[in-house]
């Protein structure tokens, strides 16, 4: 099994202990210490428990696919009076 080599770049933290990411502008990471002082950077999204709750779960969507396809009912709406 042949191994990729991923090339090494020296970064270096500021005052405030920021790094810059060459490649890597307005992305977001989980970040990990482990316990030999290596850091892991690991790319991440923040999705909201509703779609979370829908992608984990198939009996929703079908529901809510058969819910998107079924003809609407219309009801007259009435303005009101100012």
């Amino acid at each position: 099994m042949e191994t990729m080599e991923c090339p090494m770049e020296i970064v270096k933290t500021d005052a405030r202990s920021r790094v810059v990411l060459p490649g890597h502008s307005d992305e977001m990471f989980l970040m990990r210490e482990n316990p030999d002082g290596s850091i892991l950077l690991e790319p991440a999204v923040v999705v909201s428990t509703s779609q979370l709750e829908y992608d984990q779960n198939p009996e929703l969507r079908r529901l809510l696919t058969e819910a998107a396809e079924s003809p609407t009912v219309e009801r007259t709406r009435r303005k009101r009076a100012r």
